[in-house]
């Protein structure tokens, strides 16, 4: 499979450079079909071969439309074989089958652990090699719609924070697990022990696992967390209301190392995807002056980001500043609905006549 993986990755390096060199040469990248036609008789399995094709001409061709839309969009590398990551294989009972063991074309039976029965029919596969050396083998499933379930539970506000990683509109505070920081020494250690090896040899190539190896851990840690705790926000509650948060660009600007080590992003996605089969809904709201509105009357108040406390100047409220951003997130995802109690009181929100920002309702 290792060997397969060089293929892959050598036969990728050939086609971009050829994309490359036409395009200087005549002013136009070559077709999917040519470059199919290149990646015949490579060694490896037909239909594998052709993908790596595929995914060259799709990379270019992405670039160019990102581009025309005016869109800065970097080209396509080459890539050495840690790069290269995965095989795909698009057509089950052809190149791959699974049955008490994984056949895959020409690697013949493989061992595999099943963490889970597979359920459908099962399309196509990837074999991906992670940096610590495990493989992984992932498996495409074409699934009935099962009857959706209906969650009577209530309505709640998230809102996500980096002193604590959420805070709920009930008063329910969730802390910062802080996951880089629980694995920042170790792997400090292992990174220094790492950068004294000499390039290409064994001690190196062991060293590089070491910290692929933590690295691995840290995400499974981070990965876990967040499993758990999106399973548990969709399964007792049937309104769920977020900020439309733009974690990557807030990252660049300021605390990128804590917020990417939160995983906004990863808890968003999760909570959308699980709530479509738990019954419950998700909305997403504009995130703008979350902390600075009054959850009670609305009128919005400036305060420091070192101020924890929320005191409205007109209606006297006061409340720890993050429950109170939690209730207008849940406010304004709730205005217009009946029954809405997103500050405690029934009914409260439904007649509110200001406008509101749209919302991306999943």
């Amino acid at each position: 499979m290792r060997y397969h993986l060089r293929l892959a990755k050598n036969l990728w390096n050939e086609l971009l450079e050829h994309s490359k060199r036409t395009y200087l040469d005549f002013g136009f990248f070559p077709t999917k079909n040519t470059l199919q036609l290149m990646a015949k008789d490579y060694g490896m399995f037909s239909q594998t071969q052709q993908e790596v094709a595929h995914r060259i001409h799709a990379s270019v061709m992405k670039v160019l439309t990102m581009r025309k839309l005016g869109k800065n969009c970097g080209f396509p590398r080459f890539k050495s074989l840690e790069l290269m990551k995965s095989m795909h294989y698009p057509q089950n009972g052809v190149g791959f089958r699974l049955d008490d063991r994984l056949y895959v074309n020409p690697f013949g039976k493989i061992r595999i652990k099943k963490h889970r029965e597979i359920n459908g029919s099962i399309k196509t596969l990837t074999l991906k090699r992670e940096p610590s050396g495990k493989w992984f083998a992932m498996f495409c499933v074409d699934e009935l719609i099962r009857s959706q379930k209906e969650t009577r539970g209530g309505r709640i506000g998230i809102d996500l924070g980096l002193m604590n990683f959420a805070t709920l509109s009930n008063g329910e505070v969730i802390g910062n697990p802080r996951h880089i920081r629980k694995y920042e020494d170790k792997l400090a250690f292992a990174q220094r022990d790492l950068s004294k090896k000499k390039k290409w040899s064994k001690n190196r190539q062991r060293a590089r696992l070491k910290v692929a190896g933590i690295y691995e851990k840290l995400a499974n840690t981070r990965r876990d967390f967040l499993h758990k705790l999106s399973s548990e926000l969709v399964q007792n509650h049937s309104i769920i209301a977020l900020e439309k948060l733009a974690s990557k660009e807030m990252a660049q600007q300021n605390f990128g190392k804590s917020i990417n080590d939160a995983g906004w992003s990863t808890f968003a996605n999760m909570v959308a995807y699980k709530a479509e089969s738990a019954g419950c809904k998700v909305v997403f709201v504009d995130p703008k002056d979350t902390t600075k509105e009054c959850s009670v009357c609305g009128i919005k108040t400036e305060m420091a980001l070192s101020e924890r406390t929320h005191k409205c100047a007109v209606c006297g409220f006061s409340i720890d500043r993050d429950i109170n951003a939690a209730r207008v997130i849940l406010k304004r995802a709730t205005v217009g609905m009946t029954g809405s109690n997103a500050s405690g009181d029934e009914g409260k929100f439904s007649s509110l006549k200001e406008e509101t920002t749209p919302t991306k309702v999943w």
